[in-house]
């Protein structure tokens, strides 16, 4: 038997044959186009917004017409696009989603915020157009910018003969001061990427930009800047801190050595121990040096004298080398008063600090240059600050010594407030001579007067005396003359009968 007959031929003008049915399991073609005339809705593609987007945090940079005239500028600090992409959730995102609730009036905007065209003169058909101002492009903050071109006029030189003193490293030049103001100015990574993809004219820069474009041609510029810091600092500082430790040093090791002191304590001991006798104060072997402040509070009888004040008089009057010890230590003391070893130590260690820092960065250092030039600047530096380290154990074993020898406790002993407690000491010293020459000066004074005033007193008194004398005498022979005038006869004495 043969298969099954042909299917019969399609009627003409209705085009080819049907497809055949698709084979199990396997999906079939798209479906042909409507037939025309059918009315049916056109599949739209989905429309692309023409805005920029910021991947891959969704930020759309809202859309404006384009002004018709040059307008100004306004001069604000833009955020840079890799900082928007970098953090998510920033109010610029949620900004970018929002609707408009209010539309500017971009005409009104553009009439009030263009920039004025140059008016030619009337009066003359020939005459040559104004020149325009020439338009200054600032990429960073106007506050910036002031505080930058204010730093600038400090040098009163070109923007690149200002890098070439950073790029040389030229201490000298540059200053202490300036440096560290130059430090404190360096361009951010937002404004360094703002410069570094300017494309416009550099010429139409402001100078503050100017400067910056300059200042990052130089490799490793801020690198540069702290090396110089630390060149200019490191010098004074460690001379400062071995000076310091040196008078450290010396007060400790005068106090210690001093006999005159000893002899005074003897002094204070003894008649301490005559005060306290049968008290529970005293038969003491010592006392702690801090006491010694003590004298003053102990009052005499005597108006404004202490204790203090009399054995300063005494020692004058006996022994007056035994306060020797006060013009020695005095001078030592108020060099180290303003001071503190816990201070310079932490000052030592942020130095080091920073010197660790920089010796990382130098050998980090793309620029071969700067490895080559500062080499021998961080060993040497490394050495020193290994000295003042040797010098401050030196000068903390000493105080331990020192702690020692006047039996405080090693464990609490401060040495800036012992030695701060002595020179307190030395000062009252002083201060009781002075009060004790003032008011021995005014007693002798008070006693002269006293002697005037009875010498006054006693030469008033004969003058008056013989005054009287003389008085009486003319007195009694008036008197006589006048009984004689009258008749009257006189009485012989007792001196009259004897002559006779």
């Amino acid at each position: 038997m043969g298969g099954p007959p042909p299917p019969p031929p399609h009627p003409p003008g209705l085009g080819g044959p049907p497809p055949p049915p698709p084979l199990p399991g396997i999906g079939g073609p798209p479906p042909p186009p409507p037939p025309p005339g059918v009315n049916t809705a056109p599949i739209m593609p989905s429309v692309v917004p023409t805005y920029q987007m910021a991947a891959p945090i969704s930020i759309i940079v809202v859309p404006t017409p384009t002004p018709s005239k040059k307008m100004k500028i306004y001069n604000w600090t833009k955020i840079q696009d890799r900082t928007l992409r970098t953090s998510a959730g920033n109010v610029w995102e949620k900004v970018s989603a929002l609707s408009d609730r209010i539309h500017p009036d971009f005409h009104a905007v553009e009439e009030m915020f263009s920039q004025k065209t140059v008016s030619h003169a009337n009066d003359m058909s020939d005459s040559a157009p104004m020149k325009k101002k020439s338009e200054v492009i600032s990429l960073l903050d106007s506050k910036r910018s002031m505080n930058i071109n204010i730093f600038l006029k400090q040098f009163k030189r070109a923007n690149s003969e200002i890098a070439s003193l950073i790029s040389a490293g030229d201490t000298q030049q540059l200053g202490q001061e300036k440096l560290v103001l130059l430090q404190k100015i360096m361009p951010q990574p937002d404004e360094v990427e703002a410069i570094s993809r300017f494309e416009g004219d550099e010429t139409k820069l402001g100078n503050a930009e100017q400067f910056f474009k300059e200042l990052i041609k130089i490799g490793d510029y801020k690198l540069r800047v702290n090396i110089m810091i630390l060149n200019k600092d490191f010098v004074s500082t460690a001379a400062e801190m071995r000076a310091t430790l040196n008078d450290y040093k010396s007060a400790i090791e005068t106090t210690i050595s001093s006999i005159s002191l000893e002899q005074f304590l003897r002094l204070v001991l003894r008649i301490g121990n005559f005060m306290n006798k049968g008290r529970y104060a005293g038969n003491a072997a010592g006392f702690r040096l801090c006491s010694l402040s003590k004298l003053t509070d102990t009052k005499s009888n005597r108006s404004r004298v202490t204790l203090l004040h009399y054995i300063v008089e005494e020692v004058y009057k006996q022994d007056e080398a035994m306060l020797t010890f006060v013009e020695k230590l005095q001078p030592l003391l108020l060099s180290i008063s303003r001071k503190s070893l816990d201070n310079l130590e932490s000052e030592l260690n942020v130095t080091k600090g920073n010197v660790s820092t920089i010796s990382k960065a130098i050998k980090q250092s793309k620029e071969e240059l700067i490895k080559e030039k500062y080499k021998d600047f961080i060993a040497d530096v490394t050495n020193q600050l290994k000295e003042i380290y040797h010098q401050l154990d030196e000068v903390k074993n000493q105080s331990k010594k020192l702690a020692k020898f006047f039996c405080e406790d090693e464990k609490t002993f401060s040495v800036d407030e012992f030695l701060l407690e002595l020179l307190a000491f030395l000062e009252k010293c002083e201060q009781a001579h002075t009060d004790n020459v003032r008011r021995k000066e005014l007693e002798e004074k008070n006693a002269k007067r006293k002697r005037e005033r009875e010498e006054a007193s006693k030469k008033k008194t004969a003058k008056k005396q013989s005054k009287r004398e003389s008085e009486g005498e003319v007195d009694l022979v008036e008197m006589l003359l006048g009984e004689i005038k009258n008749g009257k006869t006189l009485r012989r004495t007792r001196r009259t009968e004897r002559a006779n």
